[in-house]
């Protein structure tokens, strides 16, 4: 077992935890958490984190092997070694009626069984993800079935994990050991994930809404009975998570560490991380302010400015360097494919076409090919090619004008026909002339004589 180097006296382990609507236990209980851990082992101290979130530059470009075999392909994973990013493994409990098995048996306790669900919903997760990128960190949550945002990630660890309790710390059992006990849980894991567990009751005479160690791993959300609604869960796990970056309710504790957790709430302090705002604040302070102190105003500066991403156990140790997604890519085999079923050639059915009717069928295309061969040969040269032909094209235009003169001539003959029937044998009724001669000089021109002819009376 890995665990952080947390021996001291008791007072300093009292203030690394950080109770939400709880005073903080008494110094004797929380010292008693740690006594029994070994000192963390580090081969990584020297090793270079541009983005100062705990995981050395060469994890995020190469992956890494923790000691217990775990590997980790944070490259594959989203990592980025120029952008901090938070890795958070999110549990909660299931309910009373599903940890009974009720859906299977029918047992006494079953008709008065909690049904409630404690996970935080897909909306929630994916706030909480956009507001860490909108401050440029990359926030990477395994929650299970019900989300992840980490890409090309196999097994997941979070989830509907717990069995349900109406209470989740024991009587006598001080909150910082479960929480350390929950961090040793996910094994090597801890050099880069932080985890929450979510669920009812912290206490059997204690509604708050959670807790959390300052600065480390381990966090813990109520969502009991007053906690009725998806923003609430949402806002205190985002207040609980934020006690594991470095922040009290008055700001971040190197500023803060000796105003007593007792005290009043700073109105000009604005952030989910006061008590003030918890519910009605979704985000942490963007703004520094001036907090009071018995010694007078303290300046604290802004949440989002002082986060501590990296701490004793993220990016500790690892026994090599060099880790990929196993990327699963379904292999087809021969024995899968089914084989093409082969058609006997005697059953394959043709149209049998007489002889006559495929004579009648092919004569027509024999015969525009021909025509088309034929008009080809007709065809002026000077349409052949890219260009035309500017010589051709003026050989050719007096014969043109000799043919429209000949036509002209024709025309001519015709209409003198016409008046010479007309003046013979037409009564001396009145005859419409101009009308019939109109005609002929209405088809002579569709017909492109060429020349004006003046109409008759």
């Amino acid at each position: 077992m890995r665990a952080n180097l947390r021996n001291g006296i008791a007072v300093a382990l009292a203030a690394s935890l950080s109770l939400a609507g709880m005073h903080t236990p008494a110094a004797a209980d929380s010292g008693a958490a740690f006594a029994e851990l070994a000192p963390i082992r580090t081969n990584t101290a020297v090793l270079e984190d541009s983005d100062h979130d705990g995981i050395p530059d060469i994890w995020e470009e190469q992956g890494v092997v923790l000691s217990d075999g775990t590997e980790i392909p944070l490259p594959d994973w989203g990592a980025d070694p120029h952008r901090p990013d938070l890795y958070l493994q999110l549990n909660w409990m299931k309910s009373e009626y599903d940890t009974l098995g009720c859906n299977a048996r029918a047992a006494a306790a079953c008709a008065d069984a909690n049904r409630k669900s404690y996970a935080p919903s897909v909306e929630t997760l994916e706030q909480l993800v956009k507001l860490f990128d909108d401050h440029g960190i990359n926030l990477h949550i395994d929650a299970g079935d019900v989300y992840t945002n980490i890409p090309n990630y196999g097994k997941r660890f979070g989830g509907e994990t717990v069995d349900y309790a109406p209470v989740y710390f024991g009587p006598g059992e001080p909150e910082a050991r479960k929480l350390l006990r929950n961090i040793d849980a996910i094994g090597e894991r801890q050099n880069i994930f932080r985890v929450g567990i979510i669920g009812d009751q912290m206490r059997q005479d204690s509604m708050a809404s959670g807790i959390a160690l300052v600065g480390d791993n381990s966090f813990y959300v109520s969502n009991n009975a007053r906690m009725t609604t998806q923003e609430q869960l949402r806002n205190t796990i985002l207040h609980e998570f934020g006690h594991t970056l470095g922040l009290r309710h008055y700001g971040a504790a190197d500023y803060t560490t000796d105003i007593k957790n007792t005290a009043p709430m700073q109105a000009g302090y604005k952030s989910a991380m006061n008590y003030k705002y918890q519910f009605s604040h979704f985000d942490y302070s963007d703004q520094p302010y001036f907090a009071d102190t018995p010694e007078g105003k303290r300046f604290v500066p802004a949440d989002w400015d002082v986060l501590r991403l990296d701490n004793s156990r993220i990016g500790a140790y690892a026994e090599s360097i060099g880790a990929r997604a196993h990327i699963e890519v379904a292999e087809v085999k021969a024995d899968d494919i089914a084989p093409v079923k082969e058609i006997p050639a005697e059953e394959i059915a043709v149209a049998d076409v007489p002889a006559a009717e495929k004579v009648a069928v092919e004569a027509p295309v024999e015969e525009i090919k021909a025509a088309k061969a034929d008009k080809a040969e007709k065809a002026p040269e000077s349409f052949g090619g890219e260009h035309i032909d500017k010589d051709k094209k003026v050989e050719q235009q007096p014969a043109k004008a000799e043919a429209k003169a000949e036509k002209a001539e024709q025309a001519q003959h015709k209409v003198e026909q016409v008046q010479e029937k007309v003046a013979k044998d037409a009564p001396a009724a009145k005859v419409n002339v101009a009308a019939i001669v109109g005609s002929i000089v209405a088809l002579l021109a569709i017909l492109g004589a060429g020349f004006a002819f003046m109409s008759m009376q």
